[in-house]
């Protein structure tokens, strides 16, 4: 039986908007205190955020919108499903978009701000059983992976890719919470960044296309050689 909104947040602050508490409550689904399947009420998540329940009612349904939440029916709204299927589209999606997004926005990233940032992944020390310390490390690895195409002139695939970085961190927390560390090494985004100062559109794109499969493989080969995950939900 699926379980109902009990984990209790931080509070927001006074001048949070709803766009903090949409964060909030990505983090939540990301870090699995609402785990796959697991029911969502607007009276838990009006409590689980200190909010009103006209709020949690709008974050409701943006993140249904978003495909962090599934309606089955009009009073029956659950977590979305995190399955193997999932995480294969995910890639798949990812692989079709970014390779040509990224190498388009070449001209427009802050280099500096890549190196800088890159830096503060390699150095972070993860605690895998740490839930904070690991939300910070996809944190930063998803900030890393919007600059790269930010500044993209076509806003529709960037407002595609990044709801499938958003989704990504739920796949991603997966390798993590077994690993203490992301599925690819600090090189890949150095990689990355030295294709791009060079303004190398094809190797930019190439080195995308070949992260993106690896990491794909390792998470898929930790996923089914885990005896730990339940065989429907990947809940860690």
């Amino acid at each position: 039986m699926s379980k109902t909104t009990e984990t209790k947040l931080e509070p927001a602050s006074q001048d949070s908007g709803e766009s903090i508490l949409s964060r909030q409550l990505k983090d939540a689904i990301v870090s699995q205190k609402l785990a796959p399947g697991q029911k969502v009420t607007e009276t838990g998540l009006a409590e689980l955020l200190s909010t009103s329940r006209t709020v949690a009612r709008g974050l409701m349904e943006q993140l249904t919108v978003q495909n962090f939440l599934v309606s089955i029916s009009p009073r029956m709204t659950l977590v979305a499903p995190l399955t193997v299927t999932s995480i294969k589209e995910n890639f798949m999606l990812r692989r079709m978009i970014l390779p040509e997004l990224i190498s388009t926005s070449i001209e427009s990233v802050d280099m500096d701000a890549l190196s800088v940032l890159n830096k503060a992944i390699e150095t972070l020390n993860v605690d895998k059983d740490n839930d904070d310390q690991v939300l910070e490390l996809l944190r930063l690895n998803r900030q890393f992976n919007l600059m790269l195409f930010a500044g993209s002139k076509y806003e529709l695939p960037v407002s595609w890719a990044t709801l499938l970085e958003d989704m990504a961190m739920r796949i991603y927390w997966i390798y993590v919470r077994q690993h203490g560390k992301l599925p690819f090494a600090a090189t890949h985004h150095e990689n990355q960044i030295k294709a791009m100062q060079e303004d190398d559109p094809k190797r930019v794109q190439a080195i995308v296309r070949k992260t993106l499969t690896q990491n794909e493989d390792r998470i898929l080969s930790a996923v089914l050689s885990s005896d730990h995950f339940h065989s429907h939900d990947l809940i860690v």
